[in-house]
């Protein structure tokens, strides 16, 4: 069970439950197959979470015939078996399995399709048709595998003569429907083919621009962050087992002239063929261990896991809940969708957000600069406002809830828990009479940081309403030490801000507002937790930056713990 499984899980239950119907109106035709599948077997009776665990067992375990298979392509049956024999040591069948169960079955469907058109010399004929066939399904099952192995075929067909281009054309044409949102894709790899030069058997052809391919595309993460998961799952699809058997082969066919000792050429010969089939079996085990840690572990707490469990068995609700999601700027967007997707295993039908209690109440997103929290925020957001919960009145019809894992900081700040009412251990449900005359933002200043110079640290502090502080303390003499921190404004007019902190002794803390001098906090070494209001300022809608920045006097330590940051309107 890894990161992605209960995500499968949430949609097994909801063509299981509601038809895939329903399936379509949650996520499109866009990658469905796989949770068809695993609906309709729940639908008969299974259990969601059991089938996750054994319905990936069992398509990996298809993968050694699938392989095998690929390789009798040329009738080398020695090449297969080697081949056969090194899949277990393939990093991607762990990785397949554990969380990423579409792309497991579309690998599954575009392996069994390739044999059938390697060995196609025409479009009509059966093994043809059937590797078209099975392209079309494994397009609407994972359609971004399914097109880095066609867009191989195509360069395969087209530029290496590997096989007919007609099949190539027609395969190509085939995944067309389910790419509609890679349609650039196709024009990339016809790019590709015409640097492409050289004659080998189709089989060979395939396996070095497979390689080369996976390669590209996983070092591509380092010109582009935002390619990461793409690249990263690029990267697994290397094809360890043909590349180990294409070595294997190509040490069988070598010619050892000399001998060792009283070692004669052929004895050394075998003896190296024999310790690289003990290389690949010890490949297994190694292989294994390497990624479970990483991939196969349920990615739950036990204590999220039963107060899940819980909501689901003790609370029933008139309207869809909103589960809120908090973490730092780099990790809530990830973090966000894991949860979402839990709570859709466990509890069912739901709406998310992510982000500050305040800004929810506003009905607009928390804002974040990671890209990967901007995106998710904006998808909860969006679904807020088609489930028509477009104002605070309605919002507020829907119980707000809040599982004490899926929020950090915890325990909830005290500015944040006067809002809500523990039902349960951990369990927490907004209060609609005191939700709704909240028209200030307060934000933990050590949740919210997006940019920093200097030494900052993030520490829990017994004084501190936010839980957690930031913090510098250094003597260093370095010329600028700033931190910096985004407030979303969604009507034009007047605000005040407050800064909370400690009041401790070092050098003055310059606050700015998008650039424009806010104030100057002197320090009264008063060890105490002060709140420092300042004069009011106009604003209009937008996100601006609250930066605070340290005066690097010297012989004066810099010093900052600050705790939240208020802003409310005039």
């Amino acid at each position: 069970m890894g990161w992605d499984t209960p995500h499968y899980i949430e949609q097994a239950n909801i063509v299981a439950r509601q038809g895939p119907i329903q399936l379509f109106v949650v996520q499109g035709p866009y990658n469905f197959v796989y949770q068809l599948l695993s609906g309709t077997i729940v639908w008969l009776g299974a259990s969601a979470i059991s089938l996750e665990l054994v319905l990936p067992i069992i398509f990996s375990a298809l993968l050694p015939f699938l392989i095998s298979r690929l390789a009798l392509v040329n009738n080398d049956f020695r090449f297969s078996t080697f081949a056969t024999i090194a899949v277990p040591g393939w990093f991607a069948i762990y990785s397949l399995g554990a969380s990423l169960h579409a792309n497991l079955l579309g690998l599954v469907f575009v392996l069994a399709a390739i044999p059938f058109i390697l060995q196609s010399q025409a479009i009509g004929q059966p093994r043809t048709i059937m590797g078209l066939v099975l392209i079309g399904i494994a397009s609407f099952t994972h359609i971004e595998t399914t097109l880095f192995f066609v867009g191989l075929m195509f360069i395969l067909g087209v530029a290496l003569s590997g096989i007919p281009k007609r099949v190539a054309i027609v395969a190509m044409a085939v995944v067309l429907p389910a790419a509609i949102l890679y349609v650039i894709l196709p024009l990339v790899i016809f790019g590709l083919t015409l640097g492409l030069r050289g004659k080998r058997t189709s089989l060979e052809s395939l396996v070095m621009l497979w390689a080369g391919a996976s390669i590209l595309i996983g070092l591509s993460q380092y010109l582009d962050p935002q390619t990461y998961t793409f690249a990263q799952r690029a990267a697994e699809l290397v094809p360890v087992p043909f590349l180990a058997a294409t070595g294997l082969r190509r040490l069988g066919m070598l010619r050892v002239s000399r001998g060792l000792g009283g070692f004669s050429p052929a004895l050394l010969q075998r003896a190296l063929l024999a310790a690289s089939l003990i290389l690949i079996v010890v490949s297994w085990p190694t292989s294994y261990v390497a990624d479970a840690p990483v991939d196969q572990r349920v990615f739950l707490p036990v204590s999220a896991y039963q107060r899940l469990q819980w909501i689901n068995a003790n609370m029933k609700f008139s309207d869809t809940p909103i589960f809120v999601y908090n973490d730092f700027d780099i990790n809530a967007g990830g973090l966000g969708d894991l949860y979402d997707n839990w709570v859709g295993a466990i509890v069912g039908t739901h709406l998310s957000y992510i982000g500050s209690i305040d800004y929810l109440v506003q009905v607009q997103q928390t804002p974040y600069s990671n890209v990967v929290s901007r995106l998710h925020s904006a998808v909860f957001e969006k679904q807020l406002r088609d489930a028509g919960i477009t104002n605070r009145a309605v919002l507020l019809a829907h119980p707000i809830i809040i599982v004490a894992d899926f929020y950090n900081p915890y325990p909830l700040p005290t500015y944040y828990a006067a809002y809500f009412d523990e039902v349960s251990n951990g369990v927490f449900v907004g209060n609609t009479t005191r939700l709704a005359p909240l028209n200030n933002v307060t934000i933990s200043l050590a949740a919210s940081l997006t940019g920093s110079s200097g030494p900052w640290y993030v520490n829990r502090t017994a004084w501190a309403k936010s839980v957690n502080t930031l913090q510098i303390y250094t003597n260093s003499s370095q010329n600028t030490i700033e931190a910096t921190f985004p407030i979303a404004i969604y009507s034009n007019g007047n605000y005040t801000f407050s800064l909370r902190y400690w009041d401790g002794s070092g050098n003055d803390l310059n606050i700015l507002l998008a650039g424009n001098a806010l104030g100057t906090i002197t320090y009264n070494d008063t060890q105490i937790a002060l709140a420092r209001t300042f004069a009011p300022v106009h604003l209009n809608s937008g996100t601006c930056s609250v930066e605070i920045l340290i005066n690097g006097g010297p012989g004066i330590a810099n010093f900052a713990s600050l705790d939240y940051l208020s802003v409310v309107e005039s």
